[in-house]
């Protein structure tokens, strides 16, 4: 179970590190109004003013760092944060779609409109959260070099997969709405 919760960690580490990247060097603007229309998702009015987003975008790059700073040090702390954000995310996202709001997912600098197929990524990232939290690896030390290194390659090939499920799903699997 220790390579379970390492890759698990790993894969949590790489999307989330993924996620920051990508929104550190895509357009603020776009990210900023795709936060707002999201945030407004949540609200009963349906709407967000732009001042709010723009206090929040910033704090969700910066809680998603903290997800990947924080993993080798604080682990547990590191996956609730994690669990949180994506759990967040995925309400704020189906009800977007339930209510029809038209806006594409800034996670990865992408310009996708949401999906169906976000929500089943975010689902997966919280599987894996969860895995995360409930199998402890123990000191890693105990652990081989090479079980440790082909787990961190399946993860990272795991997060490929999560990070550009969207178009995976839409090019292969069914129209989720």
């Amino acid at each position: 179970m220790e390579y379970l919760a390492f890759g698990c960690r790993w894969l949590v580490a790489l999307v989330f590190a993924v996620s920051v990247v990508s929104k550190l060097r895509g357009d603020r603007r776009e990210f900023v109004e795709s936060t707002r229309k999201l945030l407004g998702a949540l609200l009963p009015s349906g709407s967000a003013p732009t001042a709010a987003a723009r206090l929040v975008a910033p704090l969700v790059v910066a809680a998603e760092a903290a997800v990947v700073l924080l993993l080798a040090p604080a682990p547990f702390v590191a996956l609730i944060l994690a669990g949180v954000l994506v759990t967040a995310f995925g309400l704020a996202i189906a009800l977007a779609l339930r209510r029809g709001v038209a806006t594409a997912c800034r996670c990865f600098g992408g310009s996708a409109p949401l999906s169906g197929w976000h929500l089943v990524r975010n689902a997966l990232l919280l599987g894996a959260v969860a895995a995360g939290l409930t199998f402890d690896p123990g000191p890693l030390g105990a652990a081989e070099a090479a079980g440790l290194a082909v787990t961190a390659a399946a993860a990272l090939a795991a997060a490929v997969i999560v990070v550009r499920l969207e178009e995976l799903g839409e090019l292969f699997g069914p129209r989720l709405s």
